[in-house]
């Protein structure tokens, strides 16, 4: 087959566009995409279905590639943290099998029941973690040379959770609790993971011309915490990693730092926010807000754009819904920016007001009585 689509560079692009799609359709087939997974990175490889490769990512941006992008986030969520509940299990199973004179007073079929339990649970994180490993390799080796769908408005704040979830698996405080004696045996590769991890935080930020990354990274309310930024350079740091990403990596997390404190500091401006500002499913201020045709209700578009990767249905009624039947709510829009403008005028007002009060409350001698 690989000679065939060497001998055929004309249809590379029907080749890699059948190959996304049926990775995503056989989500239940571990074999058949496990080798979807091994014959989209050899194409990778070669330059020419690589610059295929690239073409469609920029043509079908917000199509076929963007659903082939959220599938990859979805699942790489789900198998990690799937296989990590799993070891948890495991390890206790283990603990049980150890003790010796406790697990020699239990009756037989008991035995036999938790020892094939714990086969069934080792096949789990085996074959979890095989998949796994494959989605987060190809998401490091295409976010190198493919930046833009990664940091669409509906998939950016998607991405950075899931990066920030899998660094808090793999440096965070229960780390400890996921050590096995032969990880290997499983597919685990804790390093590896975080090398990729990594590289792809480091390879978004290389591509983040309007530097929105740093705050959808600081936005995770599940996962993220700065620490995690300077703990993973540590081990980096002692695991060989070149000094260049990890420099990078912690400029990344510096900034994001920043996007933290500013964010805060834009929300004690606002101040109370009216309901009708906030999006309905996420609760947070609206920044483009748009009319679902069938339910009415207003939503931020990015929200609703990154419910339709997944469901092509309006959440509230569940029926049909596609991303070009949203109605602009303009007259919302405009109302919410003013309602910004003002609150910004009033809290800069009162800043000016209370800078010139303390200006003028000086003792005779001149020396000030509030620093």
């Amino acid at each position: 087959m690989l000679t065939y689509i060497n001998g055929s560079p004309g249809y590379t692009r029907i080749i890699l566009i059948i190959l996304v799609k049926y990775l995503v359709h056989f989500y239940d087939k571990f074999n058949i995409r496990y080798n979807i997974a091994e014959l989209l990175e050899y194409l990778w490889q070669v330059p020419s279905h690589r610059n295929a490769w690239r073409r469609i990512a920029k043509e079908e941006e917000k199509g076929v590639y963007l659903n082939f992008l959220n599938f990859l986030i979805n699942d790489s969520i789900y198998l990690l943290d799937e296989s990590l509940n799993k070891i948890l299990e495991l390890k206790e199973l283990e603990a049980e099998m150890a003790n010796t004179a406790e697990w020699e007073r239990r009756p037989a079929q008991e035995r036999q029941e938790r020892t094939r339990l714990f086969h069934s649970q080792e096949n789990i994180i085996r074959i979890d973690m095989k998949l796994a490993n494959k989605d987060v390799t190809m998401l490091a080796f295409t976010s190198e040379q493919i930046t833009a769908p990664f940091l669409l408005a509906e998939m950016v704040e998607r991405v950075a959770s899931m990066l920030n979830y899998f660094l808090l698996q793999l440096v965070g405080p229960q780390r400890k609790s996921l050590s096995l004696k032969d990880p290997e045996k499983y597919e685990f590769r804790p390093k590896q993971l975080l090398r990729q991890i990594v590289q792809i935080y480091v390879h978004l930020a290389r591509g983040d011309t309007e530097n929105i990354f740093p705050a959808a990274i600081s936005k995770d309310g599940r996962s993220y915490n700065d620490q995690l930024f300077t703990a993973a350079a540590d081990v980096l740091r002692r695991i060989g990693e070149d000094g260049r990403i990890i420099q990078e990596f912690a400029e990344l997390g510096a900034k994001a730092k920043v996007a933290a404190s500013e964010a805060m500091g834009t929300e004690a401006v606002l101040g109370e926010i009216p309901d009708e500002f906030l999006d309905p499913i996420q609760y947070t201020l609206m920044k483009d807000p748009v009319i679902l045709p069938s339910s009415r209700i207003t939503i931020d578009r990015p929200v609703i754009q990154r419910h339709l990767l997944s469901d092509s249905t309006d959440p509230f009624n569940r029926s049909h819904l596609t991303g070009d039947m949203l109605i602009p709510n303009t007259e919302l829009k405009a109302r919410i920016e003013e309602f910004i403008r003002s609150q910004e005028m009033k809290r800069l007002g009162e800043g000016l007001s209370t800078q010139s009060s303390k200006e003028t409350i000086q003792t005779t001698d001149g020396q000030m009585l509030i620093d």
